[in-house]
């Protein structure tokens, strides 16, 4: 059984020691092997005819207008609505000078990057681990479903490059490469240029050198420097396009606790940080006991204070981080809308981590490991959107599974790795599933535009189009259909497009008709999932099984009140509006016209 603590320590180049598995033959036939089941997890959709979908639109609209390439430079000095992403932008416009409106090009590149990624993954885990467990590590995040929207969605590009970045930064940091340092520094920046969610990567950095390589406080110190060098130059151009450099006031806690574990760090590197680093270890149970009962405590202050409302919304935020990172299937069916359970799934999570703390604390892998996981979930801490947000956290986690197999006993060794490889088929699985969802996805859209085509007319000009229900989530895929998908696909422009309600993971059968001036929508069955809005702009208001509602939006009253174990919605309508404006629904997986 192969060590389960492994530091690869010095004497590494960039890409470390990769023998093993018998002999470097052996090794490349294992990683080609991955290589293959990914592909073929992945690529299935994509030679289905998979294609744009949802923001994938919006994205293409920006490269189109820039000229591809040839405004590059415009990504840099504007920003994209509230982000700042433009290395994302120039991967797209490098793939709109080569494929133009092809979607299969784009998603080929998303594949190419999550097999970069797993590839960086095993590398990264050799510094860890042994050879098979570090090939272990790989195929556990290479087809872990929660990665599924960050490769299949065209969109979530962003997430793959940001990753890759920062996998680099600390593949770079593992080694003894004499330029270690300016080097991370660029790709820290390439990263952050990428997506905002690596910023807490430096954390994770110094972890590695400080738990792992066990270096003196001058060399933390060299790296944060370089790194914040990096962070600096990445708020300056971000300040430049017209945005908060540091994100706004809103990120001023989680760039307080990054500086708390930044300082930690130089701290516990430091010599005459000795003293208090020993009384730490030895306080440390009491200090895990204290952990777990102050976690107990926002439990209940968080279900039984109407003040709790954040504690608990972060409670539901890390149930359902946990629940996407560890499940072996998709957890989407059970989380759309957010169930009243997740919030203490989130606190057993937690207080399992802090257990994890206690009991693991002091070995090397683990404790880098926490650190890494911490620094990966802490920007994306509040979001429950979407499982793109964990692409970069389940690096860890399958780091640390592995980890784990390789401490077993060698009694047990059989069933582990039995259960790992059941976990690896289960995952594939997955993968295609979500696949053929992401697929209907785009033939659903493109179905979609042509039907609002043949009704409002070619170019639909001067077009009023209203959506009584339209797809946003639905099967946990995106699915919106919005203006620029519109010009995209059908070269329909319309003056306007409003929906009353989104759906959310489900779909159920909606029967929907006029009765005068009112729109009456009934489902037989609702399990919830709708939201509506006062504004035809903020989709926040909840319909919630069983409770009865009633909002007023800019078109009148809606109503909407339970039925049995239905639900009945009436949507009241200004004189005319049922014949002036183009009407749509969706149900039953498509969207069809609404005629009076």
């Amino acid at each position: 059984m192969a060590s389960a603590d492994r530091p690869a320590g010095r004497g590494t180049g960039v890409f470390g020691d990769v023998s093993g598995i018998g002999s470097s033959s052996a090794l490349a036939a294992a990683l080609l092997l991955l290589g293959l089941a990914i592909l073929l997890a992945y690529l299935p959709a994509v030679l289905a005819g998979f294609g744009f979908v949802s923001d994938d639109f919006m994205i293409l609209q920006r490269v189109r207008a820039a000229g591809g390439l040839r405004g590059a430079a415009e990504f840099f000095g504007q920003p994209f609505y509230d982000y700042y992403r433009p290395a994302g932008f120039v991967s797209f416009a490098m793939d709109w000078t080569l494929w133009g409106m092809r979607p299969a090009g784009y998603h080929g590149t998303s594949v190419l990057l999550h097999l970069l990624n797993t590839w960086l993954v095993f590398v990264l885990a050799r510094r860890l681990l042994s050879v098979e467990m570090a090939v272990l590590a790989a195929a556990l995040f290479g087809l872990h479903v929660v990665n599924h929207e960050a490769v299949y969605w065209a969109a979530a590009r962003f997430d793959l490059l940001a990753t890759a970045g920062g996998l680099a930064l600390l593949v770079l940091t593992s080694s003894d490469w004499r330029w270690r340092h300016p080097a991370a520094a660029v790709v820290f920046l390439a990263a952050l240029l990428s997506k905002e969610s690596v910023a807490a990567l430096p954390a994770a950095a110094g972890a590695y050198v400080w738990i792992v390589r066990r270096e003196r406080a001058s060399e933390v110190v060299r790296l944060f420097a370089w790194l914040g060098a990096a962070g600096v130059v990445y708020a300056v151009l971000r300040q430049a396009s017209g945005l908060a450099g540091a994100g706004g006031t809103g990120k001023l806690p989680k760039l307080a606790v990054l500086a708390v574990l930044l300082a930690w760090q130089l701290m516990a590197t430091h010599k005459t940080g000795e003293a208090l680093r020993n009384r730490f270890r030895g306080l440390r149970g009491a200090i895990c006991a204290g952990a777990i009962l102050a976690l107990a405590a926002g439990g209940v202050f968080a279900w039984s204070s109407s003040h709790g409302t954040g504690v608990a919304a972060a409670l539901r935020a890390f149930g359902f981080d946990a629940l996407h990172l560890l499940s072996p299937v998709s957890p989407e069916p059970w989380l759309n809308p957010l169930p009243a359970w997740l919030g203490p799934v989130g606190l057993a999570a937690a207080a399992a981590l802090v257990a994890g703390a206690w009991l693991f604390g002091t070995r090397q892998v683990p404790a880098f490991l926490g650190y890494f996981l911490v620094a990966a979930l802490l920007p994306v801490s509040s979001m429950t959107e979407g499982s793109r947000y964990l692409y970069l956290a389940s690096v860890p986690v399958s780091i640390l599974v592995a980890w784990a197999a390789s401490s077993v006993r060698p009694r047990a060794a059989a069933p582990a790795f039995t259960l790992a490889a059941l976990a690896l088929v289960v995952f594939s699985w997955q993968v295609r599933v979500k696949g053929r969802d992401w697929l209907w996805a785009s033939e659903m859209t493109a179905r979609a535009a042509a039907t609002i085509v043949e009704s409002a007319g070619p170019g639909c000009r001067d077009a009023h189009v209203a959506f009584a229900t339209a797809p946003v989530r639905t099967r946990g895929v995106y699915a919106n259909i919005n203006h620029e998908a519109l010009a995209a696909i059908a070269d329909c422009r319309p003056a306007s497009v409003r929906t009353i309600i989104r759906t959310g993971y489900d779909d159920p059968a909606l029967d929907a008709s006029f009765d005068g001036d009112r729109l009456v929508m009934r489902a037989a069955s609702y399990r919830g999932g709708f939201v509506t809005t006062p504004d035809f702009q903020r989709y926040a208001t909840r319909i919630v099984p069983g409770i009865a509602l009633r909002i007023a939006n800019p078109l009148g009253w809606l109503e909407a009140a339970p039925e049995g174990e239905g639900l009945v919605i009436r949507q009241e309508l200004p004189p005319g509006a049922s014949s002036s404006l183009h009407w749509f629904v969706f149900s039953r997986g498509s969207v069809r016209p609404l005629r009076r």
